[in-house]
């Protein structure tokens, strides 16, 4: 049997018997060395941190969100005329309402599962109402995610979305059959500088929490029998004139990164037991391969769409199985 010191000179001595003292050192050919002295006016090497926190750029204005021009084609709009197919209603903003061509996230996770999909996603909104914006339902206007869900509960005029395609679907709409509500929101909540939360109101409709908590309550009262699915926001990387400012790791509006939204998201979905879907950590889009699923670096290229429907639709048919068992 080889002892502790395998192939080495010493194989029968036991190891305290090779060291003679702190100052010394035995190599294996027997040779004895002085241990060299610390220098104290040196300081140890400093040990790296695994995981290092990102460094955080406060912004001193608000980013805008990169403009994108919206594809509509009707005859993607449907994927199932089966009445006895999933309902699914997306409400969300342009990651759900840019491309209604085919190649569209809502599109692909209905023909991913067989289901009846409802797109009442418009690009450029937010979960909370702005400040200023009136939030008496008798003078409604506020098109965010609080107010398509009142407006799906008839306690508020549709008239602020007339012209936008969700206007449309949301005519075609029987609510109650919905098997699925699958919200997406928080990048133009981070775009504007909402805050995160009010620690002394937990229903502000002019935060992100406080928004998200109103529409998630107002669909589970709509439709108590309805699964609820929340989808954070993605990493994302953001420019000013095509020069590279930073990413949703260390951008910080003034409320907090991207990130730190992410994390409100799912304090909200957990809290009101809705399903959570974590794009940020899990969807496979990060600072290495931004580029390949990203066309602005915030919205979904072809190939990011088809990434984010397949990890979607995984969720769903997941959470299918499990309550079907």
């Amino acid at each position: 049997m080889m002892g502790a010191w395998g192939c080495g000179n010493f194989p029968n001595t036991p190891e305290k018997e090779l060291s003679k003292g702190d100052n010394v050192i035995i190599t294996e050919t027997g040779e004895i060395l002085e241990k060299p002295e610390p220098d104290p006016t040196t300081a140890p090497p400093e040990t790296a941190d695994p995981t290092p926190t990102p460094e955080i750029i406060m912004l001193a204005e608000p980013l805008e969100e990169p403009e994108l021009e919206p594809i509509i084609e009707e005859e993607f709009e449907v994927v199932e005329d089966d009445p006895n197919a999933l309902q699914m209603v997306f409400l969300g903003d342009s990651i759900f309402d840019a491309n209604r061509d085919g190649t569209g996230v809502p599109y692909l996770v209905g023909k991913a599962c067989g289901a009846n999909i409802y797109n009442l996603a418009i690009g450029g909104t937010s979960a909370s109402v702005e400040a200023g914006e009136p939030q008496e339902h008798e003078k409604w206007e506020s098109r965010s995610f609080v107010g398509i869900a009142l407006m799906l509960a008839g306690e508020v005029s549709d008239w602020p979305i007339e012209g936008a395609r969700s206007h449309e679907v949301m005519q075609t709409l029987d609510v109650s059959k919905t098997d699925y509500f699958i919200i997406e929101y928080g990048l133009n909540d981070f775009f504007r500088g909402v805050p995160l939360d009010n620690p002394d109101k937990s229903i502000d409709l002019t935060t992100y929490v406080g928004a998200m908590r109103a529409g998630i309550s107002q669909l589970k009262k709509l439709v108590p029998t309805a699964t609820i699915i929340v989808c954070s926001p993605h990493y994302s990387q953001f420019f000013d004139d095509n020069r590279y400012v930073g990413d949703s790791n260390m951008l910080h509006n003034g409320q907090g990164t991207l990130f730190d939204y992410k994390g409100s998201c799912e304090y909200v979905a957990k809290e009101s037991g809705s399903v959570f879907v974590d794009n940020y950590l899990y969807l496979g889009i990060d600072s290495y391969n931004a580029s390949d699923y990203l066309e602005d670096g915030v919205h979904l290229n072809t190939d990011g769409r088809a990434l984010y429907a397949e990890f979607l639709a995984r969720q769903i048919l997941k959470h299918e199985e499990t309550i079907n068992n």
